[in-house]
């Protein structure tokens, strides 16, 4: 069982590219943990070629579950439903494949919400000055063990709405 990293988005579609751009900002701190990063960006085919049955993924992906651009917004992927509260541009197919081929795989979507989805390159602005709050909440994240992750998810899933990772904070 190996932590992979998932980086999903579309870098021409504005904020759409999130996933890509915080990955690329983290890169050096994935080697540093062992964690093998996969753009996958909008060929969701070529992650399935790089998951085993087993392996432990984090998804990174713009979200839009309506609260504040830079939230982020943790959906284990066991809980996760196609056409729940929400949505991620990329996961629907993506958890969809990944369910039919690894139905063993355990991990998060880390679903960070967007300002906007549009043509242009780049984020917008308001994503760009969240940049390093947004890296700082996935940091924290990653520093949670295991055990206390699943336990964090247990409570928050008993909830009716998922949680933006700064809520989960309150339940340590």
């Amino acid at each position: 069982m190996m932590l992979k990293l998932i980086a999903m988005g579309n870098v021409l579609m504005r904020d759409d590219g999130i996933g890509i751009f915080i990955a690329k900002a983290m890169e050096n701190e994935w080697k540093k943990r062992g964690i093998e990063v996969i753009y996958g960006e909008t060929d969701f085919g070529y992650c399935i070629t790089k998951v085993n049955d087993f392996d432990n993924v984090i998804i990174l992906d713009a979200g839009s579950y309506g609260k504040a651009p830079g939230d982020i917004t943790v959906i284990p992927i066991n809980n996760y439903t196609p056409g729940s509260n929400g949505c991620t541009q990329h996961s629907f197919n993506l958890l969809d494949v990944l369910k039919l081929y690894c139905p063993n795989l355990k991990g998060d979507i880390l679903a960070i919400e967007v300002k906007e989805i549009a043509f242009g390159f780049g984020l917008t602005p308001r994503l760009q000055e969240k940049k390093e709050e947004i890296i700082s909440g996935i940091l924290h994240y990653l520093d949670l063990s295991g055990e206390r992750r699943e336990i964090n998810e247990r409570r928050i899933w008993n909830k009716e709405y998922h949680q933006p990772i700064s809520e989960r904070n309150q339940l340590l």
